[in-house]
């Protein structure tokens, strides 16, 4: 068998299986980097680790056996209960309601057009106070009529998708290699294509504890999509490293550092709010000779 399809049915294991490369290098006793070159396609498994595999699937998928890697993919994909292709939804949870997928898909159908780009995240540094951080994020409009987002920056990988609901992005993405999530609220724009937008998003800090964080931050468009998959991709990575995680000292906006700090709301301590009213998420700005 070679690497490429044996990578694709791995990978179609683990998202089947629910697990982690990280998850599935503890349950084998290997180094992750290792299972990540599996589900790359750059090695094989050993034998000997192929037969832990093997034995490590078929404790969680009853009757699972080394015939099962020879399948092609459709078949392989049946007999470990997942599907090869993705449903409607694109990827959101089975259990969100019809009426509010239906609702999103068709605002997103409507409005998606306007967060389609590539876009750089401000928040405020959880350790270095006065300092700024950054992440760069592609988002794009699925086929399906869901918004979809690749997000992160140096190793950090997040992928999700976002429902569009009335004024607002619900998003929810996964770190599969680290085997966390980001959920986060946004708010939109009603008519124009979106040049700024800002939301609150929860996660977990990189610390020994995983620690729940919640975040206000800002996204400035830096980038429109080309249409082609595989060059916006390239684009999204070439901007990740341009960027640097701690933003460079005065590089950050007075406009952006004091909307940040207006977030906390003064008389209910460790509380986070972005009020509507006073909103920074908008299209382009016009100019004075353009609105006269």
């Amino acid at each position: 068998m070679k690497p490429d399809r044996f990578s694709k049915k791995l990978a179609l294991a683990l998202k089947a299986l629910s697990l982690s490369r990280a998850g599935l290098a503890a349950g084998l006793n290997v180094d992750k980097s290792l299972v990540g070159r599996w589900v790359s396609g750059a090695v094989m498994p050993s034998e000997h680790n192929l037969a832990n595999l093997t034995r490590f699937i078929s404790e969680r998928v009853s009757g699972f056996s080394m015939l099962d890697w020879e399948r092609d993919l459709d078949d392989f994909a049946a007999a470990i209960g997942a599907q090869t292709r993705p449903p409607a939804e694109a990827g959101m949870p089975a259990w969100f309601p019809a009426s509010i997928l239906d609702e999103a898909r068709r605002n997103a159908q409507t409005r998606g057009w306007a967060y389609e780009g590539l876009w750089l995240t401000t928040r405020a540094s959880n350790d270095l106070p006065g300092r700024y951080l950054h992440d760069v994020t592609m988002i794009r409009l699925h086929p399906e009529g869901v918004i979809r987002f690749r997000s992160g920056i140096e190793g950090v990988r997040y992928e999700g998708a976002a429902l569009l609901l009335q004024h607002q992005l619900f998003s929810i993405g996964a770190d599969a290699d680290h085997g966390s999530l980001i959920l986060g609220i946004f708010n939109g724009v009603t008519r124009q294509r979106a040049e700024v937008i800002e939301g609150l998003t929860l996660g977990t800090l990189r610390d020994a504890g995983g620690s729940p964080t919640a975040s206000a931050c800002v996204l400035h468009r830096i980038g429109d999509l080309t249409g082609d998959a595989a060059e916006d991709i390239r684009r999204f990575e070439a901007a990740v490293k341009h960027y640097t995680p701690l933003a460079p000292e005065g590089s950050v906006s007075p406009e952006v550092r004091d909307h940040l700090a207006r977030t906390v709301t003064p008389d209910v301590p460790g509380f986070m709010r972005l009020l509507f009213a006073h909103s920074i998420s908008r299209g382009p700005v016009m100019k004075a000779e353009q609105a006269g």
